[in-house]
């Protein structure tokens, strides 16, 4: 099914991608008009109007406008004001709109529905395009004075070539700040009406650039804030530096707790543990012994064998290579037998199934031939027991969890979402290739022809796709510092990742505890006490840790001191 859906899948990203438009060769912007009605309670009622000429019949269907909400006070201080859509509207009549986050604030467009069912173009001709929404905190205390301060335009559409007009609606008593008087070559500003401010920007000007329109009032004009007030007003102030250091910082941490419990080495082990010894596999052992190596495959396989023979699942006749197999336990034993079947490690039963399906010669199969089928899947098995004794590491995945959920809250509200989506199929697509090339044999591209054509079509185009996207976004002055936080909140993820594969404290305790009983095996550390039960329980272990000799000596050792019988246990072939 995943196949199945992976091509569609791919090809919708394609066209996210690359479904964007040339505006200016779509549309014309000719003429803006904005009226803004300031009230008494420092909020304001806007009202924009754009006729824009649509030039093409197949075109994107509407229009962005921009709204924005960032300001600076006096201080040096970055804020943020209130926004609340009232209307939408396309030659006089409600319209869909669509809002987008961005950082200077939000992004609003106004035009035709994109959807299969939908006809997404606009008719060629004029076209009046209104908008209107409501602003707040638009004052701000200075002294003993209050500043009532506006942008110049208040929204932006595509095309610098229109002339804009903006008529401002004032409470009574306000003068415009003599420093905004000089700035002429910007715009014009003449009060039209004692309460009423018209302001002429000529074609051509960059909005973004525009100085605010500042105007003083006495203190007491306007509502004085409430303490709620001030408290949301911090809020929304603080809310994107906040999500853009508490990801970083979840990462930091956890690194730090990491390692932390690395450099606290695991209580030292004066001697076996026998408890844990009983919890992992002869197998596990084997590799933790001698700390992953590839040579461990073939005591791992042989130690299982040994175990097999101890637990009476199975007869053999040595334990080498060129040892043969008798009296397997059968499927009716195994199904009326179920927990002592079970109580064996899934990696002993796995060695217990190839020498199963070993074809028998008389009586007997042979173990290498089983060795040699059952090593991958041997490995496989070890591997999946050692991440089980790891435990649930709740932490690590809830710390990934929280970061990748801050870093798209962040990029959602700061306008890169789709930045960072590219920016993140780059990677992913580049691990890809690395892993590609470094572990060619996992591309089947000769049986799987699916497999093939997405490594070497469809990824390299979304690639292309995604890099030309990359390339031609523009990334404003105030989204700069949260996309170099959303790239720490991607670092933040591959680093707590690349923490999974560090040893826990318990793996650590587990590999200390296969030291120490390799010195117990050689008599160099006191232990449990020899007996017969003894013997044949750590026999596996021994084959694991190849001192099997060392410690089938100290066996004999200890009958002779004990003056037993020869040793003739029954799970050994005796000819």
């Amino acid at each position: 099914m995943l196949r199945l859906l992976a091509w569609p899948i791919l090809c919708a990203m394609l066209f996210v991608l690359s479904s964007c438009s040339n505006f200016d060769k779509e549309f014309t912007v000719y003429s803006a008009n904005t009226t803004i009605e300031v009230y008494t309670d420092g909020s304001a009622f806007v009202s924009e109007h754009f006729d824009t000429l649509v030039k093409k019949a197949e075109n994107y269907g509407g229009v962005y406008v921009d709204i924005p909400q960032r300001f600076t006070d006096g201080s040096g201080g970055v804020h943020w004001r209130d926004f609340e859509l009232a209307a939408a509207r396309l030659d006089g009549i409600d319209e869909y709109y669509s809002k987008e986050n961005n950082v200077p604030g939000y992004s609003v467009y106004i035009g035709r529905e994109h959807c299969k069912s939908c006809s997404a173009d606009l008719p060629t001709g004029v076209t009046k395009i209104q908008i209107a929404y409501w602003l707040g905190r638009l004052v701000r205390q200075e002294g003993d004075r209050e500043v009532l301060f506006l942008p110049a335009y208040m929204g932006r559409v595509h095309g610098q070539g229109a002339k804009k007009t903006l008529t401002l609606k004032l409470p009574p008593g306000g003068t415009v700040r003599p420093s905004q008087q000089d700035r002429a070559a910007a715009y014009d500003i003449t009060r039209s009406a004692p309460n009423e401010i018209f302001v002429s920007i000529p074609a051509g000007k960059a909005d973004r650039n525009l100085p605010d329109i500042e105007i003083e009032y006495p203190a007491g004009t306007f509502v004085i804030v409430t303490s709620g007030d001030r408290v949301r007003w911090w809020l929304s102030d603080h809310f994107l530096p906040f999500i853009g250091i508490l990801g970083p910082l979840i990462a930091g941490l956890f690194v730090l707790t990491s390692l932390g419990q690395g450099w606290r080495l695991p209580a030292p082990l004066i001697a076996v543990d026998i408890k844990m010894t009983k919890s992992i596999s002869p197998a596990l052992a084997a590799y933790l012994f001698r700390n992953w190596k590839t040579d461990a495959a073939k005591a791992a396989f042989m130690a299982s064998v040994c175990q097999l023979a101890v637990k009476r699942m199975l007869r053999i006749s040595g334990l080498d290579e060129d040892a043969g197999a008798s009296n397997l336990f059968t499927k009716q034993e195994r199904k009326a037998g179920r927990s002592k079947w079970y109580g064996l490690p899934a990696a002993t039963r796995l060695v217990f199934g190839h020498i199963e399906g070993q074809r028998p010669v008389g009586d007997r199969r042979r173990v290498v031939l089983a060795r040699r089928t059952s090593r991958d899947e041997l490995c496989k098995a070890v591997a999946e027991e050692y991440r089980k004794s790891r435990g649930k590491d709740r932490w690590s995945w809830a710390a990934i969890f929280s970061i990748l959920v801050l870093g798209i809250v962040l990029a959602w509200f700061s306008g890169l979402l789709l930045l960072s989506t590219a920016i993140c199929g780059i990677l992913l697509l580049s691990l890809i290739a690395v892993m590609a090339f470094l572990h060619p044999e996992r591309l089947s591209v000769q049986t799987d022809f699916g497999q093939a054509f997405s490594f070497f079509v469809t990824f390299p185009a979304l690639a292309i796709v995604a890099l030309c996207y990359i390339g031609t976004t523009e990334v404003i002055s105030e989204q700069r510092p949260y996309l170099v936080a959303i790239l720490l909140h991607i670092v933040g993820i591959a680093i707590v990742l690349g923490m999974l594969r560090r040893p826990t404290p318990k793996q650590r305790q587990m590999r200390s505890n296969m030291l120490i009983l390799n010195r117990y095996f050689l008599g160099e550390i006191e232990g449990p006490a020899m007996s017969v039960d003894c013997y044949e329980h750590y026999l596996p272990f021994a084959v694991a840790l190849d001192v099997e000799q060392r410690w089938t000596e100290r066996f004999n050792l200890w009958r002779e001191s004990e003056k037993m019988d020869a040793y003739a246990p029954d799970w050994r072939i005796s000819s």
